[in-house]
């Protein structure tokens, strides 16, 4: 990493690029407030990559460049994935802070576990098929430790210093159930995360204790949608306008759920076939090269399956389709 790889996005905020090591979203952008010393302001860190020596590195580089440290510099989490909040344990200096949601920190100190395996099983997914997708899922082997507790817990509204800024909290739950934008107060500038990604989509799945996650993200994104945001500041690769990539989002996923509820209906009609979770993703159109649905990579495949089931769970929340359990499992009817 050179200083040229750093980008200033308003005065003294930079955006610090962090490889993500064998994973298709490539980078994380971190985002660094650098605080005035001799006006006792603390530097801000947005967001941290996965635990592993590579991103903590890539992240100590980007600060050194900076001119800051880890000592002067407290961490800000949009929300509970391992690419965003994994290194907390090791980046977190003595006497250092990091705010997170107080809903998703609920998954992250195992105080609520995330029912997908559960999920699948019910979904007749099979054992071996759960065990292999979850040995390769960052959540699993890139994750912050349980055992850090060092957490300050935020709501939907919080204002927190951010070097010469003030961030405030906006609860935007769909993504994750806690996934929380700043707004940088009196910019015209706003912390995206996740939620608006603009030239990939964010991946929308079922957590434990949410019905309907894709209705939670789009709610969400009619939520900020009214907000002047002249410049954009998401988590991953470029940004763009976002009013429009927030139309773009919400018309993915009507042509989606209307995707998912046309091979209900089509597997429904066909001798001996079962509309289950397993056979309506194969048949969803994904972005991956692969030669085909049993060919996705187990990763992949996790990911896949969760989205799906968020879209179905979304259409039964329309009543448009209904779960019918069989000896096999879970399918559905249109």
């Amino acid at each position: 990493m050179t200083g040229d790889d750093i980008r200033e996005v308003l005065p003294e905020v930079f955006r610090i690029p962090v490889p993500l090591a064998g994973n298709p979203l490539k980078e994380l952008n971190c985002y660094l407030f650098r605080g005035r010393k001799e006006a006792g302001e603390r530097n801000l860190l947005v967001d941290t990559g996965f635990r592993t020596e590579g991103c903590r590195l890539a992240v100590l580089e980007g600060l050194g460049l900076l001119g800051v440290s880890m000592e002067d510099t407290d961490i800000l989490l949009t929300h509970l994935h391992a690419d965003h909040s994994g290194n907390v344990a090791d980046l977190t200096a003595p006497g250092g802070k990091v705010f997170v949601s107080r809903i998703d920190h609920r998954y992250m100190d195992g105080s609520l576990q995330g029912n997908k395996t559960a999920r699948f099983r019910e979904h007749g997914i099979s054992e071996d098929m759960i065990q292999a997708m979850l040995a390769c899922t960052p959540s699993r082997t890139m994750a912050a430790p349980l055992s850090f507790t060092g957490y300050t817990l935020l709501e939907d509204g919080a204002v927190l210093p951010a070097g010469r800024y003030q961030v405030r909290a906006v609860w935007t739950p769909g993504h994750t159930p806690g996934h929380l934008c700043f707004e940088i107060l009196n910019t015209g500038a706003m912390i995206l995360g996740d939620h608006v990604l603009f030239d990939i989509t964010p991946n929308i799945t079922d957590w434990d204790g949410v019905e309907d996650s894709l209705g939670d993200y789009l709610k969400s994104l009619d939520k900020i949608y009214p907000y002047e945001v002249s410049i954009p500041l998401p988590s991953h690769r470029e940004a763009g306008d976002m009013k429009q990539r927030i139309l773009a989002l919400k018309a993915h996923h009507e042509r989606r759920l209307a995707e998912c509820l046309q091979i209900v209906k089509a597997l429904q009609s066909e001798p001996g076939v079962r509309p289950c979770l397993y056979e309506i993703t194969g048949r969803m159109h994904w972005k991956i090269r692969s030669k085909g649905w049993d060919d996705f990579p187990a990763a992949q495949r996790w990911f896949a399956l969760g989205e799906c089931l968020a879209h179905l769970d979304h259409l039964k929340a329309e009543g448009k389709v209904r779960p019918v359990e069989d000896e096999q499992g879970i399918c559905y009817r249109a």
